[in-house]
């Protein structure tokens, strides 16, 4: 299932675990996600490694694992949709725009608990307890 992940989605997955961890790290979704996806990250990396329960060590290995599992799409390769994308989304929040760009531009699915993407219907939108349920883990 190829799906853009969105932000919020790893930030879970690394401070509470359980599916969400177990969504990214299997072998069920393609994950992708606009570059700046990782930058975001290691902007909030001491905020989310003091919520998460893991070792530095394993706070660390995690995330390579999350880096190596997704693939990172330069803005480029999507900024045609990103005109598409802001009309849709923008005015809801302009942080989503990229994500639903590159969605897209991939014709993928969006993997977010944001509500804001499930307010809009030109990609499907899943919640992590809906693809839990899809994927029937």
């Amino acid at each position: 299932m190829k799906l853009v992940c969105d932000t919020n989605v790893v930030f879970s997955a690394v401070i509470a675990g359980g599916k969400t961890r177990e969504l990214i790290l299997g072998d069920r979704t393609d994950l992708y996600a606009p570059e700046f996806f990782f930058t975001e990250l290691e902007n909030h990396r001491s905020e989310i490694e003091e919520k998460s329960t893991l070792s530095e060590a394993k706070f660390g290995l995690l995330l390579d694992t999350v880096f190596a599992d997704t693939e990172v799409v330069p803005k480029e390769e999507f900024s045609h949709e990103l005109s598409t994308a802001s009309g849709i989304i923008g005015e809801t929040d302009p942080d989503d725009v990229p994500f639903l760009a590159l969605a897209l531009h991939l014709d993928a699915d969006i993997w977010s608990d944001d509500s804001d993407f499930h307010t809009q219907d030109e990609v499907t939108a899943w919640k992590t307890h809906e693809l839990v349920d899809h994927l029937e883990l």
